[in-house]
């Protein structure tokens, strides 16, 4: 039994017992100071919050020793920007803290090599949509590396060092379900493009991506690009050859016919041939994006023509003649030059105007892929 304290209570009306167990108050007593302490910390812990944001965003395990690191486990988020990681390591050990990613961005490392097995290990993400691994200067990718990930949606690649080899031909294989597939300054070396070409294209009709919507392949200094380049995605919307060093475009167009933006813009389209216009004509209103350095001369009237009275062409307004013939009309927007007053007196080729040599333009690229690796 346990020990009875009574205490005589007085008072004028009548006289009352009130009896107290002690160890009983005793517990009741600490749980209440417990739940207080706990109160407090709370309070604590949101007024942190509320004064460093960011401390809601601390990661588990070793990435939480990583100022450059933040997640959300609620979204299944993970995010290292300019962590300096250098083994891929840090992906297998997300297992052990987060069981339904969803989106994993790791940019700005060195990791060189994609492992030779799974990122993940065997642990399987089936709820990962959206891989992130830009700018890690990766120039070897392993055809295993994206298993167990079969609901892979986004794959960024952008800014790396990858050099395509015959293993590389399954690295897709693994992530079918794929609809945005970001390879901006991916391939950088400028070797051999007529081999990784071969390459690409094997592994693009090999991964199947048959609901693939965006590709982006600006910032990699091309020349040309594959004429079957678009077939291998029935579902493709978007095609991004931006910044490159085109003159032309020479694809398949039975295979652009659910494209609704080709974006051509700071290339090198002096003209339009009659080969580009004829692709351009079966597109849908406002498919190709066309700021280019454009030549105006007496042999501008078929292209500058053509543009006047199409509608596939966005913001057409916005295209201006580069260089022209006479100088006077440098400037002028090509829906409203003059063709009847272009002569043929000055050669565009060799005149100094405010259009970029290709070697110039070449270190203006290498600066702007460079700023692009870097934020």
């Amino acid at each position: 039994m346990s020990f009875v304290m009574v205490i005589r209570i007085l008072s004028d009306k009548s006289k009352s017992f009130v009896a107290f167990n002690i160890p009983g108050l005793g517990i009741a007593l600490v749980r209440t100071a417990v739940i207080f302490s706990a109160a407090v910390h709370a309070r604590d812990r949101t007024t942190f919050a509320q004064e460093d944001p960011n401390l809601q965003y601390l990661c588990r395990g070793s990435l939480s020793d990583y100022a450059a690191c933040q997640c959300k486990e609620d979204e299944g988020e993970v995010a290292c920007i300019n962590a300096q990681f250098v083994d891929t390591d840090v992906f297998f050990n997300l297992n052990a803290h987060y069981k339904s990613l969803q989106k994993v961005t790791f940019h700005g490392n060195n990791f060189q090599d994609l492992p030779s097995t799974s990122l993940f290990g065997s642990v399987s993400h089936s709820r990962l949509h959206t891989l992130n691994i830009s700018a890690n200067y990766i120039v070897n990718l392993n055809s295993n590396a994206l298993k167990g990930l079969p609901n892979l949606r986004v794959l960024d690649l952008s800014n790396n060092e990858i050099v395509l080899k015959e293993s590389d031909v399954d690295f897709l294989t693994h992530t079918p379900r794929l609809t945005e597939l970001y390879l901006r300054r991916a391939f950088t070396a400028t070797i051999n493009r007529t081999v990784q070409f071969d390459l690409m294209m094997r592994m693009f009709k090999k991964a199947n991506l048959k609901y693939l919507e965006v590709l982006d392949l600006s910032y990699n200094f091309l020349q040309s690009v594959p004429f079957e380049l678009p077939c291998p995605f029935p579902s493709l919307t978007s095609l991004d050859l931006r910044q490159n060093f085109l003159k032309n475009l020479v694809v398949n167009g039975s295979c652009l016919t659910k494209v609704r933006s080709v974006d051509l813009s700071r290339n090198q389209f002096y003209s339009l041939t009659s080969s580009f216009r004829h692709l351009a004509s079966s597109a849908q209103p406002d498919t190709y994006v066309l700021r280019n350095p454009f030549h105006c001369d007496c042999k501008s009237n078929d292209y500058v023509t053509w543009v006047r009275s199409t509608d596939v062409i966005r913001d057409k307004h916005t295209l201006v003649c580069d260089r022209a013939s006479p100088r006077n009309f440098v400037g002028a927007r090509l829906v409203e030059v003059p063709l009847h007053k272009l002569d043929c007196s000055v050669n565009l080729f060799a005149m100094s105007a405010p259009h970029l040599s290709f070697s110039t333009a070449a270190v203006v690229l290498l600066i702007s892929s460079l700023l692009l690796h870097l934020f």
